[in-house]
């Protein structure tokens, strides 16, 4: 559950008391002058038994409305009557229905669908049907769909009927008699048409549409270019069954830019928020990926073990091991995040690859040689061997621009091989950087010293 806003924690007291005195007035007072937005956030911060109270209380269409923005409307569902709970579904979104059903307990939902109206039933089973991540699972079926054939004032006519059951008419598309998508126009290029064109002659037959089983981040980058208020989406027959609006994508971008986030900190993406996921369940989305980078340091003592006999004649050179494998890993962690950024929102791709890797490179001897000579001073102030430092000075030029490397390397390597590139997280990242960082020091400590 997120933080209650400042509205939340001023009205929920009030509310609750009103709830307690039975105070229609002023709950319906607090309803009429709330946006359903705002009545969620509320009903979400209300005990179990307050909810139900407070929910059953709204008016029918602020019920559906405020359904549609809870952020696990299937536990406030699973506390009301079934009878209650019918036309509350058959009004909602297509979309947000969907979703909902998916969340509820397989016997609730096949005791509840078959007293669904007939057309909603089939509309939910055709959407909770598509696989989750696909542009199918969520879009909705409330679009406005014309036949070429129509003249304007015929469509005009059409769409004042169907507008109060469609999610938006700002767009409409043009099918031919089979549910072809043909073209698309707005309501504007409506209004300023002769009343007596057909809808084809005005159409903008170049859509851009996509299909069912695209993945949904694709759809939602699409939107965004574009700048479309809906986008729509096509069966393999390329006919129209649905379109994804701007707010949809909001929703999906949040989701792919939070596994992203866990991703890049070596954790198994989660389902639900932090606060909310049980204790163990974090605990193993968080451990096999730690094992992982143990096991992938446990060669970095391994290196070390390699080069006992170096650390014996020089042991001033354990004290410089953390300040030159930290270096070579924070540069590689820089690098792995700003490329696999621009990758997730396609400002880069494979096409790129030389030239990223040339800037890069370029990069990393420049920070390696700054970082370098400041290793080189702080070598010198402890007083150490001037051989020493030297070694200190080359080490961090050459791991730095190592780890730039493999920051920027292992995400194209990753989408090359059709692996998601935000698993080359930056703790993977320096893992790598560490044991080939170690290996990279002794070696230059072995022909500067000759050893």
């Amino acid at each position: 559950m997120k933080e209650p806003n400042a509205l939340t924690l001023l009205l929920v007291p009030d509310i609750r008391l009103a709830l307690q005195n039975d105070d229609e007035d002023f709950i319906q007072d607090v309803v009429c002058h709330l946006h359903a937005a705002d009545l969620a956030d509320i009903l979400e911060s209300l005990e179990e038994g307050e909810r139900t109270a407070f929910f059953q209380k709204l008016p029918p269409q602020k019920k559906v409305e405020t359904m549609e923005h809870l952020e696990e409307p299937a536990e406030l569902i699973l506390l009301l009557p079934q009878e209650e709970v019918i036309p509350i579904i058959e009004s909602m979104s297509s979309d947000d229905r969907a979703d909902m059903i998916k969340s509820l307990p397989e016997e609730f939902v096949e005791s509840l669908l078959p007293k669904i109206s007939l057309q909603e039933r089939n509309d939910i089973k055709k959407l909770i049907a598509y696989p989750e991540g696909t542009a199918g699972a969520i879009m909705t079926t409330e679009y406005l769909s014309l036949p070429a054939h129509l003249r304007v004032e015929e469509a005009l006519v059409q769409i004042r009927s169907l507008a109060p059951q469609r999610e938006t008419i700002y767009y409409m598309y043009v099918v031919d008699s089979e549910g072809h998508l043909k073209g698309h126009l707005s309501l504007r290029d409506l209004v300023l048409a002769d009343p007596e064109q057909r809808l084809q002659e005005i159409m903008n037959p170049n859509v851009i549409a996509m299909h069912v089983f695209d993945d949904q981040e694709k759809v939602a980058q699409a939107i965004q270019k574009y700048d479309f208020l809906a986008i729509p989406i096509l069966d393999r027959q390329e006919r129209l069954v649905g379109i994804v609006t701007h707010d949809d994508v909001l929703d999906v971008l949040e989701v792919e830019n939070t596994e992203d986030a866990h991703k890049m900190a070596a954790v198994s993406p989660l389902e639900d928020a932090y606060m909310e996921t049980p204790f163990w369940l974090l605990v193993r989305k968080r451990v096999f990926w730690l094992s992982l980078l143990f096991i992938g340091e446990m060669f970095t003592s391994s290196a070390l073990s390699h080069f006992e006999h170096v650390l014996e004649s020089y042991i001033v050179l354990v004290f410089f091991i953390p300040l030159i494998i930290s270096a070579g890993g924070n540069a590689g962690s820089q690098s792995s995040t700003l490329i696999v950024r621009d990758m997730s929102v396609g400002e880069i791709g494979l096409r790129d690859w030389f030239v990223i890797l040339l800037r890069e490179s370029k990069m990393g001897m420049v920070m390696g040689a700054l970082l370098g000579i400041l290793g080189l001073g702080r070598a010198l102030l402890l007083g150490t061997d001037a051989k020493v430092a030297l070694i200190v000075m080359l080490t961090i030029m050459l791991v730095v621009t190592l780890g730039v490397l493999v920051g920027s390397g292992f995400p194209l390597i990753f989408r090359k091989l059709g692996l998601d590139p935000a698993v080359t997280s930056s703790p993977f990242v320096a893992s790598v950087v560490d044991v080939v960082g170690i290996v990279i020091y002794f070696l230059v400590a072995r022909a500067v010293l000759g050893i």
